[in-house]
Formats: structure tokens, sequence, C-alpha cells
């Protein structure tokens, strides 16, 4: 049966841009979700996604992926807070969203569900809207995306304070310095999967991990997928078709 409240804050967030909102129970079912999800799902309308599962959406490995992190959700009951993703949208193109999970519920049954909003991440990371300073420390990661470089070294090239930066990078981009780090890296690693034939290996390697890996476990935390999934699903879609 639906639930009056979940529909009305769906309805509330459908307009909110770049906003994915949805929630679902402890089988993985979802019982609200607002219009960019359902998009996302590739579907017409919310309705179209009530009462499905991840595994009914997406490709096995990322439902698995959403299935796991639920699964840690539950058990430890701690919310997961914006944490960085990356998502292939529809059209083909990639986003960045940034996801908070927390439980829904208590009383004598203990929480009921789980709720997730995800913010879609749109402006560049080297959009020209953003300060000098800041611009500065993006330039600086991005040319050395493939180095090890921490927050203290952007913040030199901000000629700021770590503290600081952190707070000019958090307004300017909606990240943490080092998601940040994290993002331009790969950025370069998902370039190359989709417009090279190079083995994983050594993209892991030319983008500055340590070894495959090390690679695999950032990749597969941030996108869902294991960076050969990732190259598999990208050639399964036909140009103008991909997601």
């Amino acid at each position: 049966m639906a639930d009056p409240t979940l529909d009305a804050l769906a309805d509330l967030l459908t307009d909110v841009p770049h906003v994915m909102f949805c929630v679902k129970d402890r089988d993985g079912r979802y019982l609200a979700v607002n219009q960019a999800f359902a998009d996302r799902a590739g579907k017409h309308s919310p309705a179209d996604v009530s009462g499905l599962t991840a595994a009914d959406l997406f490709p096995a490995e990322l439902a698995d992926s959403y299935a796991r992190q639920d699964a840690r959700l539950w058990d430890t009951g701690q919310p997961l807070r914006n944490e960085l993703e990356l998502i292939l949208r529809p059209d083909g193109s990639v986003g960045w969203y940034v996801t908070s999970k927390t439980l829904l519920g208590g009383g004598p049954s203990g929480p009921t569900a789980i709720a997730s909003v995800s913010v879609d991440l749109r402006a560049p990371a080297d959009s020209a809207g953003i300060n000098a300073r800041v611009a500065a420390a993006v330039a600086y990661a991005r040319i050395r995306s493939t180095e090890a470089v921490s927050v203290g070294d952007l913040a030199a090239a901000a000629d700021l304070t770590v503290s600081q930066l952190e707070r000019a990078i958090k307004r300017a981009i909606g990240l943490s310095a080092k998601q940040l780090i994290l993002r331009l890296r790969l950025e370069e690693a998902v370039l190359r999967l989709r417009t090279t034939d190079a083995p994983v290996a050594q993209i892991a390697i030319d983008c500055g991990y340590y070894d495959q890996s090390a690679f695999t476990r950032q990749f597969r935390r941030v996108v869902g997928l294991s960076p050969g999934a990732y190259r598999a699903a990208l050639h399964q879609r036909a140009p103008g078709d991909r997601s």
C-alpha cells in the first residue's frame, strides 16, 4: 500500500533541480521515488519504479553494490553521509553525485525503510564561476591528477590554509578537497576506459594507482562497478543509447 507521507515527500522533490530521492523497504523494494530517480532508472514515471528492486533496474554488479551498501546501513544503523559517486546517465554522459542515506522509522519494530538523497554535481570542477584561489587549487589537482597529491599541496597552490581551502572548495564545488582529488583522478581513468583499449592494469598504473587491485577497489566503491564491467557496459550500448 502506498504511503501518503512518502509520496508527498517524493512529490516535493520532483522539481528540485538535480536531486534524486528514493525510499526502499528491508527487501530492497522501492516505496517512493521522484522523477529524477525514475529518469535515472530509465522509467517513464515514479509509478513505474514502485515495487521494483535495484536488481530489476540496474546491471547486476551495480545492483549488488547497492545491496551491500544497504546491508551495512541496516547492520550498523550508521547513516551514509556525503559519499561521492559516479553514475552513467541515460544520455551516455557521466555524472558525479554526493549521496546520503539514513534509516527511517522506529518504535518497537525498529527502522522500516532506507531513504536516500543524491545531489548531482553538475557544475564542472573547473567552472569559470569559482574564485581564483579555488581555481588555482583545481588546476593544480587536474594537472597532477595521476600523481600523489595531498590536500596540503592544493592549499599551497591556492595560497590558503588547509581549513580555508576546505571551506572554499565545499562552497564552490560541493566536495571536500580529498573528494576533489579522488574525482579528478577517477575522471582521467574513466576517460581512458571510455576512449582507449588500454588494459585496465595499464590504466591503473598510468593514473597513479599502486596496482590494478587498488584501482579496482576504489573504482568499485565510487562507481559501483569494476573497471572491466564499466567498460563492458559502455560497449553493450549503441551510440546514443548509452546509460
